[in-house]
């Protein structure tokens, strides 16, 4: 079994996949101790993930469905079936399988912190607010940091600069060398004008083994508000180097410094 997760970045909706642990088993569980009809939706369910990680939005709903139909209390499922119809920008349909889910199991943390930030992404941050908070407090065994960082992206796109700088802080607190959390935080203290700090964060992104496109590129940003103009110039060949065909390198050409 598998589960879902948002990863979040301002203006970018990632979807990755991780382990989902099933309830704690009573002893040791064999295969002989699942039905076939658990291990006819196991397999629909772990196609539709699959084809949900490659971007095939359609077909994940297709084997989504019919996991459903073969074991309607497949919370799982119904997670997947939400998260392919907000891949098709279908948003009610996304919000009515995000609510079964819940419905289900009220207290996943992963069914929450997705719902929250799918609100939040929708403009609907009084509502999303709420489920992601609960999202941190729930139960899990990865722990807070994903939710935390929903939360910190959705509070600055409220504009409260300074709860998302204390939750993105919190999230560094379990985990010192979360990517996605560091990289939100330049962004809370670029878009606050403060650049040496905003350097300082983007930085260990950007001097670590995995830059990303975003981190390259707020770096420049930074970089350029900084009139560092040797860093922005490594940092932009950096991007057009490994993210050629990325809306990074689009922005750059566009000379979209400040969007």
């Amino acid at each position: 079994m598998m589960r879902l997760i948002v990863t979040a970045l301002l203006g970018l909706l990632v979807l990755s996949a991780c382990t989902l642990p099933p309830p704690p088993p009573q002893g040791i569980t064999t295969a002989s101790d699942q039905t076939e009809v658990s291990r006819r939706a196991t397999i629909r369910l772990q196609l539709a993930m699959g084809y949900l990680e490659a971007g095939q939005y359609s077909v994940a709903l297709d084997e989504s469905k019919q996991a459903i139909a073969v074991d309607p209390s497949m919370v799982d499922a119904y997670h997947v079936r939400a998260l392919a119809y907000m891949g098709m920008n279908e948003r009610a349909l996304a919000e009515d399988s995000f609510r079964t889910a819940l419905s289900l199991r009220p207290n996943d943390a992963d069914v929450l912190n997705n719902y929250g930030w799918f609100l939040c992404q929708n403009n609907r941050s009084s509502e999303g607010l709420p489920i992601l908070r609960r999202a941190v407090e729930a139960p899990s065994i990865t722990g807070p940091v994903k939710p935390l960082i929903s939360l910190g992206v959705c509070e600055l796109r409220t504009g409260d600069s300074d709860g998302a700088e204390k939750t993105l802080l919190r999230a560094l607190g379990y985990d010192r060398v979360n990517q996605a959390a560091t990289t939100n935080l330049a962004l809370v203290y670029y878009r606050r004008g403060d650049y040496a700090q905003a350097q300082q964060f983007i930085g260990r992104v950007n001097n670590g083994r995995t830059p990303t496109a975003q981190s390259l590129w707020l770096g420049a940003r930074i970089a350029h508000r900084r009139s560092d103009a040797t860093g922005q110039k490594a940092l932009v060949g950096q991007l057009r180097s490994l993210f050629p065909d990325s809306r990074e390198v689009t922005a750059y050409e566009q000379g979209a410094w400040d969007e």
